[in-house]
């Protein structure tokens, strides 16, 4: 399932790569357009969530969206040391801009724990794994452009449907 669901992604370059300590790491392939989230009304306490979303919000995303979410990554890219998510937001984001424009050759997954190895053209090595071993929450999606998502679980489980649908997770082996 993995392979399938990659197999239009390997050979893009990957762009807009972007961390950020609350919702990690996230990658961009393929053509570029624009997400438009309209300004809506709430009822919310909080005077930040109300402010939010009475904004339109535009995000620029691919048509391939991998977002490392739940879990610890390593980044190993030429012209830098290795950094993880713990490292510093310098450090973090001169090396995700060494792996910017580079093109995704493969994706390994370990279906005992899901710990995946991303690896690109130019020499990086994106290694993902969960957290703990009762981590069960998402490692990493992928957003597809049909509007299937495919999300890796820390316990060796996925889910491959689209993204309207309720979750239903299967062994990766």
């Amino acid at each position: 399932m993995i392979e399938k669901s990659f197999r239009r992604v390997v050979g893009l370059p990957c762009w807009g790569v972007h961390w950020d300590p609350q919702l990690n790491l996230s990658l961009n392939f393929g053509r570029p357009h624009l997400i438009v989230r309209e300004p809506r009304s709430t009822r919310a306490p909080s005077t930040k969530v109300r402010l939010l979303l009475a904004r339109r919000l535009v995000v620029v995303r691919g048509q391939w969206w991998l977002w490392v979410y739940c879990a610890f990554w390593k980044l190993a890219v030429r012209g830098a040391k290795p950094v993880t998510g713990a490292s510093s937001r310098r450090v973090i984001e001169r090396a995700i801009g060494l792996l910017d424009g580079q093109r995704l050759e493969s994706v390994a997954v370990d279906p005992r724990n899901a710990k995946t190895e991303f690896t690109f053209d130019l020499g990086a090595r994106l290694s993902v794994r969960r957290f703990d071993a009762q981590s069960d929450g998402d490692l990493w999606t992928l957003y597809e452009p049909s509007g299937r998502v495919l999300a890796v679980r820390g316990d060796g489980h996925y889910t491959h449907q689209k993204g309207s649908q309720p979750d239903r997770y299967l062994p990766l082996v």
